[in-house]
């Protein structure tokens, strides 16, 4: 499911929205969330604050983290129409793979991240109302999936597939995101592909 590495480009801008984040932080933790504005961020940051309204809306977006987004239009319209393997599991594991290419995915943040979350709970509960958003969102893309293969089926019941899929789907990659933070070698691409191959094994019932 992996795609090429990003170019040199790819790379600087991802260094750049990781730096914004990074500075956004430790001023939060430093000096508490009062103390965090955008001039100083961006000064921290060592970018302009053009650039930073570039990478993120506002202050909380840098602290809070990056949002899930589903890959682009014609990436969703081939999962819709049924790829690109076929396989409903699979198939949903790519379009996750493709959202996650676009987020920071920073071990160093980890700590920190979880940090702010406990010392500033609205934070967090900004992330869950994101990732919320995210879910309902991938629900709705799997549920043109379930129609599509099921003209006929009852859309009650559809519906509340497409839901049950879409969390299954975002506890797998949970799941990945434990695994990767605990494993220096491990790529979180690379361990978002392994939790939806143990989830295929589960689910077929075939051996390991």
């Amino acid at each position: 499911m992996s795609d090429t590495e990003p170019g040199l480009r790819e790379r600087k801008r991802r260094a750049t929205r990781l730096a914004i984040q990074q500075a956004a932080i430790r001023i939060a933790l430093e000096q508490g969330l009062a103390a965090v504005t955008v001039d100083e961020i961006s000064r921290r940051a060592d970018v302009s604050p053009r650039t930073f309204f570039n990478y993120f809306p506002n202050k909380e977006q840098a602290l809070s983290g990056d949002d899930p987004s589903l890959p682009d239009d014609a990436i969703l319209a081939e999962f819709a129409a049924g790829g690109p393997t076929g396989s409903l599991l699979s198939d949903v594991g790519s379009l996750l793979v493709h959202s996650t290419q676009e987020l920071i995915a920073d071990r160093e943040l980890l700590p920190e991240r979880q940090r702010l979350f406990r010392e500033h709970p609205q934070l967090f509960s900004q992330r869950m109302a994101s990732m919320k958003e995210f879910q309902a969102q991938l629900s709705a893309v799997v549920e043109r999936r379930l129609l599509r293969d099921h003209p006929d089926g009852d859309p009650v019941v559809l519906a509340r597939r497409s839901t049950l899929v879409a969390l299954v789907a975002l506890a797998a990659v949970r799941q990945a995101w434990s695994q990767w933070s605990a494993d220096e070698d491990a790529t979180l691409v690379d361990s978002i592909e392994t939790a939806f191959a143990d989830l295929a094994v589960l689910v077929s019932r075939t051996p390991a």
